[in-house]
């Protein structure tokens, strides 16, 4: 009796032993929990122990198979299937055909099974509405499958396929099992729509993969194959290497790396590299070998930096407190421009900017901002204000004048002849300027100076203070005849010297006094 129950126990464990081995999940974060890393994109990242396949074919309009964004997601609309995180893919308004994927190793032969759950969510927001329901319209769904040769094209006849699934607002399970034919299987999440959508979003959580289940082999497809999409350079994960000193940008090839990958990594394309590297056969590299992605620019190739003249709020008031007043041009100007009271011209500078020799004009460039928040500088959302004024002046004769309005773009006075000009701005009704009011700025032949005048709802020109008459203003003139006649002025030194000596000899007096006492 003891050695049955002896039995039945080592059979037991057994089966619990061969059960539990069956039920190991052999993906590496089948969770979608570990670091996430770019994939040659900022907007492209999924979990580093994942590969991407991406779809840019067929795209015979402007919306089909676009470049697919990917992100980690923790909810809460929807909320991951389990554990704080799951994998969105998404393209807004196209649509995308994307799988990531993972090669396991397994043993020879075996029959593995798969299991993973997902969750769609395609729809257009209706007006007045911040979130919308899934819907089916698209013509989306989701699969998973399983290569029993541990390929990387999901579109390879051998992968066995689960049935599509369509999930939308709920997560939903797909399971599927094959055969392996080596030691190694492939196992894909793929998910693609037919029309695009304001909102289109897939999303992946808890895959697993095991060795056990039914197995099986992909079923065989009748008639002519149709037609698959192409797959992007979107293949093995590549770890983009920095620039280097020289400005060159070369990767060092490691285990796994394809020629693919590598310009997916980086952001070219495969005949880019080619090139680059006069390789003749792109599927042999080698581990360690080094593959120009960007090369060394030439030491002559010096890009010439753009110089803008533009008013901020530290060389305005640097240069006001240097700058002496000029006085107001002697020539009336147009009705249309309101003159406030009189404000020191600011020079803008004489920094060398940018010559076309081809002309022998220049062009000053201006536009009136609406300062909100009364720094001198035009922000970011800080437009153009219209109902101003600008003229411009050479040695005191008008040269232009623009009424602003709000186009974006700076006006431009064209055609100008070289030398030095003074340009002055006026705002509109119930507007005062945050800037100078008045700059000076000297145009040189084939240069475009920028200029820009800030203004605020209810800002104040400053006006100076009226003399006061009730006063004694103090004659300081240094002329010896403007001078005053009286001669106490002019012999007060010997007057005082005098008295010094009347005290002096009366002390000395006094003393001898004191002593003959």
């Amino acid at each position: 009796m003891l050695l049955r129950i002896l039995l039945f126990t080592l059979v037991f464990s057994g089966f619990t032993a061969a059960t539990n081995a069956q039920d190991a999940n052999l993906l590496r974060d089948g969770g979608f929990e570990g670091s996430y890393t770019s994939r040659g994109r900022a907007d492209l990242n999924i979990p580093s122990d994942w590969s991407i396949w991406v779809a840019d074919t067929p795209h015979t309009q402007d919306w089909m198979n676009l470049p697919v964004v990917g992100f980690p997601h923790n909810g809460p609309d929807p909320v991951p299937h389990s554990g704080a995180h799951s994998l969105n893919l998404n393209k807004g308004y196209a649509t995308f055909t994307a799988a990531v994927y993972q090669q396991v190793s397994v043993p020879n032969g075996s029959n593995v099974s798969a299991s993973a759950w997902a969750f769609l969510r395609t729809c257009k927001i209706d007006t007045g509405q911040t979130q919308c329901k899934s819907s089916p319209d698209s013509n989306a769904f989701t699969r998973i499958g399983i290569d029993p040769n541990g390929g990387t094209n999901p579109f390879d006849s051998d992968v066995v396929w689960s049935a599509n699934a369509l999930p939308h607002e709920t997560w939903l399970q797909m399971n599927v099992s094959a055969t392996s034919t080596g030691d190694t299987v492939t196992l894909f999440l793929y998910a693609t729509q037919q029309w695009p959508m304001q909102l289109n979003n897939a999303y992946w959580d808890d895959a697993s993969l095991s060795v056990g289940g039914s197995g099986g082999v992909a079923a065989a497809q009748p008639g002519a194959p149709t037609p698959q999409p192409t797959a992007a350079a979107a293949v093995p994960y590549v770890n983009a290497q920095g620039e280097r000193a020289d400005g060159s940008v070369v990767h060092v090839v490691a285990a796994g790396d394809t020629l693919d990958s590598i310009a997916f990594a980086y952001g070219v394309t495969r005949a880019d590299l080619l090139a680059l590297n006069n390789i003749s056969d792109p599927r042999i590299i080698q581990i360690g070998q080094e593959i120009i992605v960007k090369a060394a620019p030439k030491p002559t190739e010096e890009a010439t930096p753009e110089v803008t003249a533009a008013v901020s709020a530290a060389s305005t008031s640097q240069a006001s407190a240097a700058s002496t007043p000029e006085a107001t041009p002697t020539a009336q100007p147009p009705d249309a421009v309101r003159y406030a009271p009189p404000a020191p011209v600011v020079s803008v500078g004489t920094a060398v900017y940018p010559i076309d020799p081809a002309t022998n004009t220049a062009s000053i460039c201006v536009i009136l901002f609406e300062d909100g928040n009364n720094n001198r500088i035009q922000d970011v959302g800080e437009n153009a204000l219209p109902g101003g004024s600008v003229l411009l002046t050479s040695n005191g004769t008008p040269a232009g004048e623009h009424s602003t309005d709000s186009t974006p773009d700076p006006f431009c006075f064209d055609k100008l002849a070289a030398g030095s000009y003074v340009i002055q701005a006026s705002t509109p009704s119930g507007y005062g300027l945050t800037t100078p009011d008045q700059l000076r700025v000297q145009a040189y032949p084939g240069a475009q100076i920028n200029v820009a005048f800030g203004a605020a709802k209810g800002v104040q020109a400053v006006v100076p203070p009226p003399a006061d008459s009730s006063g004694t203003v103090a004659n300081t003139s240094s002329d010896p005849a403007a001078r005053s006649s009286s001669p106490l002025p002019n012999n007060l030194g010997l007057l005082v010297f005098a008295a010094a000596g009347i005290v002096l000899v009366a002390g000395m007096g006094i003393s001898v006094i004191l002593r003959r006492r």
